[in-house]
């Protein structure tokens, strides 16, 4: 782990410190009045993105994944920001769940699926210093 205040969390993009992203976001989103399954949701979203800087932005090479947290008043907002090629999630083609890897022509995709899923708002932008920037909304029931 590089850094970590209150409200963020910075590493390395390694799978290392996924823990450390995954522990950080289950925190946030019990104080936040997450349900229990709203809180492993959100976790799970925020590790696939995560996971998908790691294994398919930077593939390997240096960089940082910085993730905030936003408590709003019916909401937790969690902010992921890494310098890995830009890709934004919102946009790319997904993979239904209910078909099988082996029946594709292509593996993959699922775990950009899975965040849409899981969270009510998945918002994409690109910094003014030209990293991705990942928004992630739960709201609290």
């Amino acid at each position: 782990m590089l850094d970590m205040s209150d409200d963020r969390i910075r590493v390395k993009a390694g799978l290392d410190d996924l823990s450390l992203v995954r522990a950080f976001v289950e925190r946030h989103a019990h104080s936040a009045g997450l349900s229990q399954d709203g809180a492993a949701e959100l976790v799970l979203a925020v590790d696939e993105a995560v996971s998908n800087c790691v294994e398919h932005g930077l593939r390997g090479t240096e960089g940082e994944i910085e993730v905030c947290v936003v408590q709003q008043q019916d909401a937790l907002r969690v902010i992921v920001r890494d310098d890995a090629a830009l890709f934004d999630p919102t946009r790319a083609l997904t993979a239904p769940l209910d078909v099988s890897p082996l029946d594709r022509a292509r593996p993959g995709g699922f775990g950009v699926e899975l965040m849409h899923r899981l969270v009510d708002q998945l918002d994409y932008r690109i910094t003014g210093e030209g990293q991705n920037e990942l928004t992630l909304l739960k709201r609290r029931p």
